[in-house]
Order: structure tokens, then C-alpha cells, then sequence
């Protein structure tokens, strides 16, 4: 039985990198992590680099603190920030089987803009 098991998981394993394989030959995405966007902050607006991550900070900041708080923060071209309620609900652990009750919870959401979306499809 355990065989049995085992070859199936290799079998749906293979399924899953061949996904990603084909997935990173059409193309491959490039972390632009915070220290590049602080550059490009600073660039853009004639800032310097400290600034420039002292103002994406406290921006950063506010959206986390409002929305935290139940507010929706719209920005328009870009998009919505807001908080979505999640109703209690009943799962299992997958290790065990076992049935688990998961609570109730609120999770912070974005909401892209038509115009950010456009920008993400040039070709259509």
C-alpha cells in the first residue's frame, strides 16, 4: 500500500514541475526587491535614498494602520486596498484527517485598478 502511495505522489510531483518548467520557459519573473525600489523612488522624484525610504515607510505605514482599522484606501489608477472578512469555517488537517474548526478572521486585500491592469496587458 505504502508503494502504492508513494508512486502516485512521485507521479503528481512530476505533473507540478512540469507546470513550473513550462512556466519558466514563457517567462521569468524578477523579484525587484525594496532596496531597488527605494533607488527608483529616489530617482523618480528627486529625492534622496534615505527620504525616499523614510516616505515608502510611513506610506507603507498608513495603508497598513487604516485598513488595519476597516477603512478602504482607493487610489485612483491604481487600486484598492481593504479588509475582507472571513467566516468561521471547518477544515481538516491534512497531515491527520482530523477535522479542525478555523475562526473567523479579517484579511487585508488589493483590488487592482483597470488602468494598472491595462498596464500589465499591453497586448490586449
Amino acid at each position: 500500500m505504502y508503494a502504492a502511495k508513494k508512486a502516485s505522489t512521485k507521479k503528481s510531483s512530476a505533473k507540478k514541475s512540469s507546470k513550473k518548467a513550462a512556466a519558466s520557459e514563457e517567462e521569468e519573473v524578477v523579484n525587484f526587491k525594496k532596496a531597488a525600489f527605494v533607488s527608483a523612488l529616489a530617482e523618480k522624484t528627486g529625492m534622496t535614498k534615505a527620504d525616499s525610504d523614510i516616505a515608502l515607510a510611513a506610506v507603507l505605514n498608513v495603508i497598513a494602520t487604516e485598513v488595519s482599522a476597516g477603512k478602504r484606501i482607493a487610489l485612483p489608477g491604481f487600486g484598492t486596498f481593504k479588509l475582507n472578512y472571513r467566516a468561521a469555517r471547518k477544515g481538516r488537517n491534512p497531515k491527520t484527517g482530523e477535522e479542525i474548526d478555523i475562526k473567523a478572521s479579517y484579511s487585508p486585500s488589493f483590488s487592482a485598478s483597470k488602468t494598472f491592469k491595462e498596464m500589465a496587458n499591453p497586448d490586449r
